[in-house]
């Protein structure tokens, strides 16, 4: 309640922190953190009520290019606790961030951009959040597909299926 009156009192309403960079943002983290298809449909949904455009074409333009950082249960080996003992979501945007993947101007609930809210994070635990340079794969994991199935679209976890069906 506190935050909510300090945002309103600096007169930041939630169409200056929920805009399409940050939903971009937050899809560009799912891909680090290994994805999960119901990001897509939550996402689609707060986007849908913030009246903020959401294409599912993104996801295919995000995932080609956003590295998958993180291992996380029940696909991986680490677990949430792992991953804030490792510097947490903090350490993966700022990785996401120096490569580039990142929009660092967005406003943030704190009433900062997500670059001064992530200026002190670091990696303690490469082994859990991994760098660019060591990712697990040069690309996130989700893929929009399109077809006579789905001309509207859906979502597959690209790390979920066997290569050879890929």
């Amino acid at each position: 309640g506190g935050r909510i009156r300090e945002l309103g009192r600096r007169q930041i309403a939630p169409s200056k922190i929920m805009t399409p960079k940050a939903f971009a943002n937050a899809l560009a983290v799912d891909m680090a953190l290994g994805c999960s298809t119901n990001t897509t449909l939550h996402l689609a949904a707060i986007a849908h009520e913030a009246r903020v455009p959401f294409d599912l074409n993104q996801i295919n333009v995000i995932s080609q290019k956003t590295p998958h950082l993180c291992s996380l249960s029940p696909g991986g080996a680490h677990h949430i606790e792992d991953l804030d003992r490792a510097g947490g979501i903090q350490a993966v945007l700022k990785e996401l961030f120096k490569g580039g993947h990142i929009d660092g101007t967005c406003m943030t609930v704190t009433g900062r951009t997500v670059a001064d809210n992530i200026a002190e994070a670091r990696i303690k635990d490469p082994e859990v959040i991994r760098s660019k340079e060591s990712a697990y794969h040069a690309a996130g994991g989700l893929a929009v597909l399109y077809g006579n199935l789905a001309p509207g679209g859906c979502v597959v976890k690209q790390t979920a299926v066997r290569a050879e069906m890929l």
